[in-house]
């Protein structure tokens, strides 16, 4: 007869996360509020992003027809703006629809960073380009944000990691952060002197040299 393997296995790995939701002292683990409610974000921050994205790229591509006089933007910042504005629409409609973290991560680093080449390039050009260029940033991070939330794609992951990391280092004491501090600043000022005293002799000895005549 043949035996059912799979069943031990099931209860096995069901115990497993049974035994990690309890914590050292026997009681139930709490879910961190962030896992809660990270989940929930993508879904507004793409639409806050395709809303932001259309309007960039309508309003833009309008002034290039036909353009207005407080908008002080050259053609080719207006371009660029317009095509930052369909970047943002399209990552997130993505957002909606794509279960792949890494490639809607790739899109919004891209779109944080574009909206931050616009605003610096656009910064003094009147309010309309620098308000337009902070929403970019703000909802591109906000998307960034929400993306690592659903579908954990590391960022907040390496934070909570390298926090971890820093706790675990060993740091100095007032008394020998200041004796190493002296050791060093001792070090240096006695490097930099003996360089000036060797600097001082050979530019001597080659003027020396130099104001000597032959013949």
């Amino acid at each position: 007869m043949a035996q059912n393997l799979s069943a031990p296995k099931k209860d096995a790995k069901s115990a497993d996360k049974k035994i990690a939701k309890i914590d050292a002292h026997g009681h139930a683990r709490k879910k961190p509020f962030w896992s809660i409610i990270a989940p929930k974000l993508l879904l507004p921050a793409s639409i806050l992003l395709v809303a932001g994205g259309l309007f960039l790229a309508a309003y833009n591509t309008l002034q290039i027809i036909t353009p207005d006089a407080s908008y002080t933007l050259s053609t080719g910042l207006k371009v660029a703006s317009g095509l930052l504005g369909l970047l943002l629409a399209a990552a997130g409609v993505l957002g909606f629809f794509s279960k792949k973290g890494k490639t809607l991560m790739w899109l919004g680093a891209l779109s944080v960073v574009y909206a931050l080449v616009i605003l610096t390039a656009t910064a003094k050009m009147g309010t309309v380009a620098l308000v337009s260029g902070i929403v970019a940033v703000v909802i591109s991070l906000f998307y960034v944000i929400a993306v690592d939330g659903k579908h954990d794609a590391g960022l907040f992951r390496f934070l909570r990691e390298m926090i971890g990391e820093v706790k675990k280092l060993t740091w100095l004491s007032g008394k020998e952060l200041f004796s190493y501090t002296s050791a060093v600043v001792v070090f240096v000022l006695a490097m930099a002197l003996l360089i000036g005293l060797l600097d001082l002799a050979f530019s001597s000895g080659f003027g020396a040299l130099s104001s000597i005549k032959i013949g």
